[in-house]
């Protein structure tokens, strides 16, 4: 029961990360904006836009093809992923919280995406 729950919350977890990197891209594109960073993420620019481009297409995919029960290990690959990335730019990134409030908002999204990522290795066990 426990692990139906972590699988569906997983799903429902990157099925928005994939959607709002795939929609911050496509704003970004669409605008023609040279300067575009996130000071979160280790690109700027045309490639940040590219990157979040391909990242929220793989995870669409990903997502799609583990609920369908096929591909879970590209399920798996993109949940550690895209947890790695998260806890790279909390850590490790130049960006500075505004207070502790963002830092523990921070701090809760990473444990989402470690709580999706054990969700996706349950999936790929299977």
């Amino acid at each position: 029961m426990v692990q139906a729950i972590v699988r569906l919350f997983s799903y429902a977890f990157h099925l928005l990360l994939s959607l709002a990197a795939l929609g911050v891209g496509l704003v970004a594109a669409l605008s023609d904006n040279t300067t575009f960073q996130f000071e979160f993420l280790p690109w700027s620019g045309k490639e940040l836009q590219n990157w979040l481009l391909a990242l929220g297409a793989i995870g669409l995919v990903s997502v799609a093809l583990a609920f369908k029960g096929k591909v879970k290990f590209l399920f798996l690959a993109w949940s550690v992923v895209a947890a790695g990335l998260i806890a790279r730019g909390i850590f490790l990134s130049g960006y500075r919280f505004e207070g502790e409030a963002d830092f523990k908002w921070a701090l809760g999204i990473l444990g989402c995406a470690l709580i999706s990522a054990w969700g996706a290795w349950n999936r790929a066990r299977r």
